[in-house]
């Protein structure tokens, strides 16, 4: 199972999306050993690198100023996004088709910020479906 969400995730989010996982990321009082990466600029663009560890070592504060430091989310991380977002209760759950030896998650439902409703997420990764879901929350500030 996947625990992390990937550079290639975080590059799907609208600036906006990414503003408001930063604005949470900071609020939430980065962990000491969360992993993160940093937009840099090069002559051909720009490009995440990383992951980097907040351990003291890196500066995190400068990286977070001035380089858009955007946090590579465990699956904790993104419950705890969508549980503060959500205006109902947000649960999960899992289930194996022994017949196809097939697993899934459900993610029900559940309320948004402005009041309407998310959509059901069946997805056979937890990360993967909790990730769809945390980018329909970051929506809304």
């Amino acid at each position: 199972m996947e625990q992390l969400i990937t550079i290639e995730q975080l590059e799907e989010l609208s600036q906006e999306q990414k503003n408001n996982l930063r604005d949470w990321w900071y609020a939430s009082n980065p962990g000491r050993f969360d992993l993160y990466v940093v937009l840099y600029k090069y002559d051909d663009g720009l490009k995440y690198e990383g992951p980097f560890v907040n351990s003291g070592v890196r500066d995190f504060a400068e990286d977070f100023t001035t380089g858009e430091a955007l946090p590579l989310l465990s699956i904790g991380q993104m419950i705890e996004i969508i549980k503060f977002k959500a205006l109902s209760e947000f649960t999960f759950k899992h289930s194996h088709d022994t017949r196809y030896d097939y697993n899934k998650w459900d993610i029900p439902q559940f309320q948004l910020p402005d009041g309407g409703l998310s959509h059901y997420i069946i997805h056979p990764e937890l990360r993967d479906g909790l990730w769809l879901a945390v980018k329909t929350v970051l929506n809304y500030k």
